[in-house]
């Protein structure tokens, strides 16, 4: 009888566990073999492109009491990183990593530097155009040069970054918050 209730209780505390899974994620993985011609040989190099996307995992309020709920539409950060494996030994090096977001109706891509990222704007389908650079702090936040204004960048418990600078027209401070971007896999 002991073991039956060990048994049943293992069994709980396993399926209560595996449901709580709050966020979803998807990976696409593009492998292309490139040849370069250094003058003297051809080298073949492998690029590998990989677009991860994550989101959370959100349910309909007015299904908070059903067996099956309906799932709505969340936020997600798109990631794409790019790698090249330059000897042949299988082991790729991480050349870029960019964050996409969005501003309003706007795509935006955060692409990191050696101290912050760049921000730049996209004026047509996956065409970037960098329009400001953010700058680490020693408390974490970021001074962001923007080409119209320059002001204090944090992101916040959302994962959206948020700028606010002071708008000499309005004579008052303005919030700008970047948006992760909506799912393009």
């Amino acid at each position: 009888m002991r073991n039956l209730i060990y048994i049943s209780a293992f069994l709980l505390c396993t399926s209560a566990f595996s449901q709580t899974n709050k966020e979803e994620a998807k990976e696409e993985v593009e492998i292309e073999t490139v040849k370069v011609n250094n003058g003297s040989e051809i080298i073949e190099k492998k690029v590998k492109v990989v677009t991860r996307e994550t989101a959370n995992v959100e349910l309909a309020e007015t299904d908070k009491n059903k067996v099956n709920q309906e799932r709505v539409n969340s936020v997600s950060k798109v990631e794409k990183m790019v790698m090249v494996d330059n000897n042949g030994d299988n082991n790729y090096e991480l050349l870029t990593k960019s964050t996409f977001y969005k501003l309003g109706d706007k795509q935006y891509l955060f692409k990191p530097h050696d101290r912050g990222f760049d921000i730049a704007f996209s004026k047509e389908e996956n065409k970037f155009v960098k329009t400001g650079s953010a700058y680490n702090t020693q408390n974490g936040n970021y001074l962001v040069d923007h080409k119209n204004y320059a002001g204090i960048g944090y992101f916040n418990e959302n994962g959206d970054f948020t700028i606010e600078y002071y708008d000499k027209n309005k004579d008052e401070i303005v919030t700008k918050s970047y948006k992760m971007a909506e799912p393009s896999l």
